[in-house]
């Protein structure tokens, strides 16, 4: 058994050096880790590519058409033209959590956390996401007809007491599109940060093979959470963009 006074919990990553004025941390250099395995794994599906699929090629495929197809489930047809920043934000969060669930008791000198234990990371991806699908909202209805969604004056001097409850019902929206990044961001990370202290009391208790269960329960944690961001990713912005067929 371990002693658990010598555990420290640090909500902030870790400076590993510098480049500069600029502060590279633990997080920092564990994405440079996965942009580099993502990237190989990319360049290594483009040279093999084949007429006929086999192989890791047929996998791509298979896994890449699921994520199409439930992309139409959850908002419809036309939620496949946003296909490449999600199957981007699930493949960068997915490879975050198990990545730095491997890698992160390497040593102890030198813990490498996952990217999305880091509330910085997961605010960055939250913040792309917004303005991602606001921006989807103003092209699918304009700049003034989506901001009427929000801001609906005309009810409110046409429509007399329905047009204040509409006109109030704008402001909830306002409240709404704020919080969504906010959610996104705080979940993902509440998640990640939360298990990996799971192992790290697991393993500082017990040596050997009895934190395994908590491992592989992190796999699927980490698996559920890059499915949750990038779900809601697509139904925030499916909702933005289809307001004019509510009108």
């Amino acid at each position: 058994m371990g002693d658990l006074s010598q555990l420290q919990v640090h909500l902030t990553p870790k400076t590993l050096f510098h480049i500069g004025f600029v502060n590279i941390t633990d997080t920092i250099v564990m994405m440079w880790i996965i942009m580099a395995v993502l990237i190989g794994l990319a360049l290594i599906a483009r040279m093999r590519l084949k007429y006929l699929p086999s192989g890791f090629q047929n996998f791509v495929e298979w896994s890449l058409g699921g994520m199409r197809n439930f992309m139409s489930d959850v908002g419809g047809t036309e939620a496949k033209k946003h296909f490449t920043i999600f199957i981007t934000f699930f493949l960068f969060i997915l490879f975050s959590n198990w990545l730095g669930l491997a890698l992160g008791p390497i040593a102890e000198e030198f813990h490498l956390r996952a990217p999305t234990s880091d509330i910085n990371t997961t605010a960055a991806l939250s913040i792309v996401a917004f303005i991602y699908f606001e921006v989807a909202g103003m092209k699918a209805h304009g700049f003034f007809g989506y901001l009427g969604h929000f801001i609906n004056l005309k009810a409110l001097f046409t429509q007399g007491p329905m047009g204040v409850i509409e006109f109030f019902v704008g402001i909830l929206h306002i409240i709404s599109e704020i919080v969504r990044p906010l959610a996104l961001a705080l979940r993902l990370f509440g998640n990640i940060f939360g298990g990996e202290m799971v192992l790290m009391v697991a393993f500082l208790m017990v040596k050997g093979l009895v934190p395994v269960p908590f491992m592989m329960l992190e796999v699927i944690v980490g698996l559920i959470q890059a499915f949750v961001f990038t779900t809601l990713f697509l139904t925030f912005t499916s909702m933005n963009t289809a307001h004019e067929e509510h009108s």
